[in-house]
Order: structure tokens, then sequence, then C-alpha cells
């Protein structure tokens, strides 16, 4: 990682043991300049990414990845610590919701990228390279400016079982209710399963907003993760958590106004309604209801709602 890193410091400065460098990792081609902290800690260890805000409009993850950057001494970490803060500065700076500015494309739904591609796929390819130099990656996301959600975890199910097992293990260590497993390849935690790096997807955060107590249970939650491959110090809690069979989601057929018909953390059963998209005159143009029994793990919270956008996810329960 730290040769991957290497051109982005400073003019003449070295990551070397014990230190604490800052700066920002230019994407070829493009514009976008993203913000790192790199902790080199004292002691040799495991190789940790730490990404935020790849999507614009998560806020309480991306003052956790600058509060976690100011916060862990290098003197007290064994290994390297890469965390950006945020991946898609433009878009957070537009406060756009899924979506770059640039080209459109929702970022997390790109990778691995490519080095020539859009300039999503660019930043998606950047990070790959930091991926495939990891020995875990945490990809921090939240409720963006559209949604809400109760916090939970995804992992990949993809790069084979043992590692698939080390990414749920780690995730239950979050403490976040609910851990689901994902065979999406086109997402971050995919990209990096694919070329054999354990990681998880976190979610915490309501609808744009942030406060200083999530950011305190997002950092808890981080550190914890990272006491567990003894890259920072201290005793490692254990959490109760649901494991899940799978998330699906629900999304729109039409444009319209959205009315959901469900709260978050319920249960549903299959065929339930989720909710309905009206048009501007308060008419029925396309209702939806689960796919499955589960729980409701995120849900739009904007009235307006264009064709293909995200609605509500079930997370369908284990068989027992």
């Amino acid at each position: 990682m730290i040769q991957i890193l290497q051109e982005h410091l400073p003019n003449g400065s070295e990551a070397g043991s014990n230190s604490k460098t800052r700066g920002f990792i230019s994407v070829p081609g493009t514009p976008v300049e993203m913000p790192f902290t790199f902790i080199h800690g004292a002691m040799p260890g495991k190789a940790m990414l730490i990404t935020a805000g790849v999507h614009g409009g998560e806020y309480p993850c991306i003052e956790t990845a600058i509060q976690l950057a100011n916060e862990i001494d290098p003197s007290q970490v064994k290994g390297t610590i890469l965390i950006i803060h945020p991946v898609n500065p433009a878009a957070f700076l537009a406060r756009m919701q899924y979506y770059g500015p640039y080209d459109g494309k929702n970022l997390n739904r790109v990778f691995p990228g490519t080095a020539t591609g859009t300039v999503s796929e660019r930043i998606a390819y950047q990070v790959h390279l930091f991926q495939q130099a990891a020995d875990f990656y945490l990809d921090l996301h939240g409720g963006d400016i559209h949604e809400g959600l109760v916090p939970f975890v995804i992992y990949s199910q993809l790069g084979g079982p043992e590692l698939a097992e080390q990414s749920r293990l780690a995730s239950a260590l979050l403490g976040f209710p609910y851990v689901v497993g994902s065979v999406s390849e086109n997402g971050s935690i995919g990209a990096a399963a694919k070329v054999g790096t354990p990681g998880f997807l976190a979610e915490l955060g309501q609808c744009g907003r942030w406060n200083a107590g999530e950011v305190d249970q997002y950092k808890a939650a981080v550190l914890n993760v990272l006491r567990s491959f003894e890259v920072v110090p201290g005793e490692v809690q254990l959490h109760d958590v649901e494991f899940l069979e799978k998330m699906l989601v629900s999304t729109a057929s039409v444009d319209g106004c959205w009315y959901p018909a469900v709260e978050l953390d319920a249960l549903v059963k299959k065929g339930q309604k989720l909710g309905e998209i009206r048009d501007f005159f308060g008419e029925v143009k396309a209702s939806y209801v689960a796919d499955s029994d589960g729980i409701v793990l995120y849900l739009v919270s904007s009235l307006a709602i264009t064709t293909n956008d995200p609605l509500a996810a079930i997370g369908v329960l284990k068989e027992v």
C-alpha cells in the first residue's frame, strides 16, 4: 500500500513508521482529489483500508472517518491504516444523493472501475488499487439525503467461503443489529472480495443528517474491528447480531410521488404492501409489496421518486 500511495505524498516526505501523513490522492484524468490520512504504525501489522463518502450525502460516516484520522495515534498502531475522507468530494460539496456530478453515475455501482473510463469509473479504479493492497477493507456508509435506515452491515459472499466467513465475523464486531451477505459484483466490497480482500460495507445514519452520538457510535464500532486485527490496542467487544439470509430491494417502476406504507425495522410478511407511487394528482400509478417475510432495513423518505430508484429493502431472516 505504501508503494501505491507514495506518489501522492507531499514532495520530499516519506511515510515512515510511527507517522501520520495527510494529503490528496489525485485521480488521473479527472479534477478529483480525495483527501486522505495515512497512519503508519510504530510496529508491523495488517494493512487496513477505510473509505467514507463514496456517496456524498452520507454524513455520519464522513465525519467518523475525519475524526478517526485525527484521533488514532500511530505510536499505538501495528501496521498501517489508510483513510480516505471523503472518496467523492465533489458529490459531497454538491450535496448530491447517490450520484456524482461529473457523469451522473452511482460510484458504488461501477467498481472495480477502469483507468480510462468516466470520472466515477476512474475514482473506483483508484480505490480498487488500494483494495488490492489491503488486508481488510472497511467501507463506511450511512443514510443518504433521501433515505432512513436501521444500522446494518453488508459483507460480500464472493471470493470463496473462507473469505466470506472472515468478512461476516468482522461485520458482527461493529455491533450493528443486522448483518447480511451480498453477491453483488459491481459494488465496493464485491470488487475487493474478487481480488481476495475481505471487508464489509457498514450503514448508519438517517436522511442526510449527522450528530455526535452517531459519530461516537460509529467510531467505537470501527475501533472494535481494528482491535480484532490487533491494529490498535484494547479488548475486543463481542456483540449479539441478527444474521440475515439476503437483502431484497424494491425499485421504482415509474416516476412520481412515493408514499411508504411501512416503517423502519418493521417485520413484514410476503405480499404485504410496502408503499405506492402516485402522480401529481394523487392517483396511484404503481404499488409495491414485500417479496419475502423480513425486516425493513432501509426506506426512502423522499416524496420525489424517479424510475429505477430504490424504494425499500427487506432483510430476509435465516430459516431456523
